[in-house]
């Protein structure tokens, strides 16, 4: 099956992966980090007819070229717990949400997929969540949602929960459509590390605090240990919490330890 996508808020390239497995073309590219952005031109190398751009808030519909499937995994910040939770009320969150709505009515690709944080369901006690849903059904889609965990669904040993949500144009392929089934965890973290020394900066040897807790807690090279901003603790689930691109503010940020 052949079809052509677009790739929203495309970071290094994750979901672009996917679609092309499933047999997509992508033809547009949106990424606003320069450095997300040029480790993504690394691993993917042009192909056919390509448009990269970079805010959403200056993509105009006529720049967008004609495609079957949206994919937009928009910032989770103005949502989730690690972040202010502003939502749409956020300086970008409202008018990025905004701007997938109006290619999706502009150019009426035939599906969409979107994903964010799990937290995104009960921000507001739900009333954001609700208007994006009523939104996305008013451009004329059926749409469904359902939260998917990485360990549970694909075997990667990350505790990772994310909404995903999913519009199809022709109802009778949104009664079709089916999200995937849970599988059994089998990787542990030692399956995705590298076994390389690791460079001495890497190391909290300056933050001699933090340091010492961690030597004294670190008792075992076959466990996962979390360092909690002020404590150390053993991970018993055989699978990392979530990991982000620094420490955020919210508790569950937190580096890992072997």
């Amino acid at each position: 099956m052949s079809f052509k996508f677009i790739d929203l808020f495309a970071g290094i390239g994750g979901m672009r992966i996917a679609f092309e497995k499933a047999g997509g073309e992508c033809v547009l590219t949106c990424e606003i980090n320069e450095e997300a952005l040029k480790t993504y031109k690394a691993n993917f190398k042009p192909k056919g007819t390509h448009v990269y751009f970079n805010d959403i808030l200056k993509l105009e519909s006529k720049l967008v070229p004609n495609h079957d499937v949206l994919i937009a995994g928009f910032p989770c910040q103005p949502y989730s717990i690690a972040g202010l939770r502003k939502g749409l009320k956020d300086e970008r969150g409202g008018d990025i949400f905004l701007a997938i709505l109006r290619i999706l009515k502009d150019k009426k690709p035939s599906s969409f997929l979107l994903e964010n944080v799990k937290g995104m369901m009960n921000h507001e006690k739900g009333e954001t969540f609700k208007f994006m849903i009523d939104s996305l059904s008013k451009c004329g889609y059926t749409v469904q949602y359902k939260v998917l965990n990485s360990m549970s669904h694909s075997n990667v040993p990350q505790n990772r929960e994310r909404v995903f949500v999913v519009g199809f144009r022709d109802p009778i392929k949104a009664e079709k459509f089916e999200y995937p089934k849970e599988t059994p965890l089998t990787k542990t973290i030692h399956d995705c590390l590298e076994t390389q020394q690791v460079s001495p900066e890497f190391y909290y040897t300056d933050r001699y605090d933090c340091y010492k807790e961690i030597s004294k807690a670190v008792k075992s090279k076959d466990t996962l240990y979390q360092w909690r901003r002020q404590y150390v603790r053993e991970n018993k689930s055989k699978a990392c919490p979530t990991l982000t691109a620094n420490m955020g503010s919210g508790g569950h940020n937190v580096p890992h330890f072997l």
